[in-house]
This record gives C-alpha cells, sequence and structure tokens, in this order.
C-alpha cells in the first residue's frame, strides 16, 4: 500500500510544520484488503498510514513555487479532530510531475483523480522504476571549487556524522555514475535542498560547474524571496549574483568543525 495526497491550494506543501486534509476526503479513490484495514474511527490502525511511502502534490491546475514538484516520503504523527487529519511529512526526494505522469496509470491514478484535493490509499507498490528516478532531498547542497576540496570534505563529514542530509559529490557518485550531469545539478540545486552552502574563493569563480551551479541556486533564491543561498568566503573575491549585503561567514580562521557547528545552528540542531 501506498499514500497519495493531493491538495489545491497554493504553496500548502511548502512547510516542514504540520500539515493537514479534510477528513471527508480521506480515502477517496481507494480500495483494496490493505486500504480496508485503515479507519478514521481506529487510532490503531493509523500507524499502518506511517508505515506506507507517500506521494505528496498538487492539483493538475495549482499554481506556485513548486507546483509541478511530487515529493516522496513518508507521513508521520498521525492524528485526528473531528475535521481534519493532521501529520508531518518526512520528505526524502522528488520527481518532477512529468515522471509522475509516465507511471499515472500503473500508480491507480485517473485524471479526476489528478484534479481533486484528497487522500486516498493505493494497493501495490510504487514501481522500482519510479524510484529510480527520485532525486534525495537534502538539508544542504554544497558548491566549491576543487582547490577547496580538503576544507569543504571536513565540513561534509563532519555533518554526515551529525545525521545531516547533504549533497556533496564524493558521497553520491554512485548515484551520479551515467546521468546527464547539467540536468541532474538543475534539479538538485534548484528544488532538492533546504539551503545551498556556497563556498566562495578566487578559485570558485573560475569553474564552469560552479558556475553553472550558483546560476540554478540564485534562480531559485529569486524566485522564492527567501533564504536559500548561504554565502561561506575563503576570501574577499567578488561572485558575480551574490549581492555585498548578504550576509555571510568567514572561513579564514574559523575550523572545519566549528563551521559545520554554525550549519548546524542554522538547521536549528543541537551542537553538543
Amino acid at each position: 500500500m501506498f499514500n497519495v495526497i493531493i491538495s489545491s491550494e497554493p504553496n500548502v506543501w511548502e512547510t516542514d510544520q504540520l500539515m493537514r486534509m479534510d477528513v471527508m476526503r480521506f480515502k477517496e479513490y481507494s480500495g483494496g484488503p490493505e486500504a480496508d484495514k485503515v479507519s478514521i474511527a481506529k487510532p490503531d490502525t493509523w500507524k499502518l498510514l506511517e508505515k506506507a511511502p507517500t506521494l505528496l502534490l498538487y492539483e493538475n491546475q495549482t499554481r506556485g513555487q513548486n507546483a509541478k514538484i511530487v515529493r516522496y516520503g513518508f507521513v508521520r504523527e498521525v492524528h485526528v479532530n473531528p475535521r481534519y487529519i493532521f501529520f508531518h511529512f518526512q520528505e526524502e526526494g522528488r520527481i518532477s510531475r512529468d515522471v509522475l505522469l509516465e507511471f499515472w496509470t500503473r500508480l491507480g491514478l485517473s485524471t479526476f483523480e489528478m484534479n481533486r484535493t484528497h487522500w486516498a490509499l493505493k494497493e501495490g507498490g510504487i514501481p522500482s522504476a519510479l524510484k529510480a528516478k527520485i532525486v534525495p532531498y537534502y538539508d544542504l547542497v554544497f558548491s566549491f571549487a576543487g582547490e577547496d576540496r580538503g576544507y569543504v570534505e571536513k565540513v561534509a563529514r563532519y555533518l554526515r556524522s551529525k545525521g545531516v542530509r547533504i549533497f556533496y559529490d564524493k558521497f553520491e557518485e554512485a548515484h551520479l555514475w551515467g546521468r546527464d550531469l547539467a540536468e541532474h545539478f538543475d534539479t538538485v540545486y534548484g528544488t532538492s535542498a533546504r539551503y545551498c552552502v556556497i563556498f566562495i574563493s578566487e578559485s570558485y569563480v573560475k569553474k564552469m560547474w560552479t558556475r553553472h551551479e550558483r546560476r540554478t541556486a540564485l534562480a531559485r533564491a529569486l524566485k522564492e524571496h527567501g533564504e536559500y543561498i548561504l554565502p561561506a568566503r575563503f576570501d574577499d573575491t567578488e561572485v558575480e549574483g551574490i549581492r555585498s549585503t548578504l550576509a555571510y561567514i568567514s572561513l579564514k580562521e574559523l575550523k572545519p568543525s566549528e563551521f559545520g557547528r554554525q550549519i548546524l545552528r542554522k538547521l536549528g540542531r543541537e551542537t553538543k
């Protein structure tokens, strides 16, 4: 079994806080023995929802910053009142709506369903071919020059040891193997992380790939009007698109572990 949760409300899924669905829309377009086990009136069955993978998306005609994005993950902390089902969403990855449409009949979706706010329980599993197209969702993505790898890798390893989900190329070699990197990096730096840490140096501004990563990240920051790019400076090199008024962290006298703790605080994590 897997969940499909669809909303028409723009940007309603753009949060890491509590989410909700009208109880009258629960189990629409559902059916089968697994779905039949779940009941709003039986709290002990709600754990079945949390064990099932979930696709979280918007109705076809919805507008918004990520209206064409489909999130993959798991619902957590499900609870109910007379009007709503409340839940948190643990996001693990994303695909585009176009990818979902390649599999919509195998997922048991219909045209009408894609234009209806509801929570469906589908029999079977999410196809492995669709799962293979999911781009992981990260707490952080790093953009840096190879010349600065020694410092950056120490930060990345420190953060990974603290449970931070991080896009760092050396951690992703198997996942990147055979992919179109330009297309993949557009997704990673454009939609697939909470923050992008840019390690600025003289070497950074000279690289083709860092330019591509930076432009993709800047496009997202401009669109969302929120905190996304977190500059960290090895030196005072000017970077096209990074405004001088954007607050940064100086790395000149900061150890990798110390910078890692700064990032943990930004993420709202314990730093002990």
